[in-house]
């Protein structure tokens, strides 16, 4: 049996620890979506910028083995045209992308826990 919380903790540990854009990604992925949260962290981003740095390290989550099984695909890219059509693959079936957004949420929220104790 997988367990996603461990890969959610996992994950949140590595993330940016700025909780200002923590918040916002978590505020854009509950209320519009996760396409919406992704085009977010891929608009506001700067050279190197931390929602640059977010993407990453969500996109890493997404390509741990195991849950990219899960969510049927192979690998998320990492240009933004790419991924948004891997993102397209996940969000085909509305079970799989439910369970996406709430590891997602999951994960961000972990991760705004540990900028609350630097």
């Amino acid at each position: 049996m997988l367990n996603l919380d461990y890969i959610c903790m996992k994950h949140a540990q590595q993330i940016s620890r700025n909780e200002r854009v923590l918040r916002k990604a978590l505020g854009v992925l509950e209320e519009d979506g996760v396409y919406a949260m992704f085009l977010w962290l891929e608009k506001s981003k700067k050279n190197n910028s931390l929602e640059e740095k977010i993407r990453r390290e969500l996109t890493d989550l997404l390509n741990d083995g195991e849950l990219r099984e899960l969510l049927g695909v192979d690998k998320f890219r990492e240009d933004f045209d790419e991924f948004t059509e891997d993102l397209l693959k996940v969000a085909s079936d509305l079970e799989t992308l439910l369970l996406l957004k709430r590891i997602l949420q999951r994960t961000l929220t972990y991760a705004l826990y540990h900028a609350g104790i630097d």
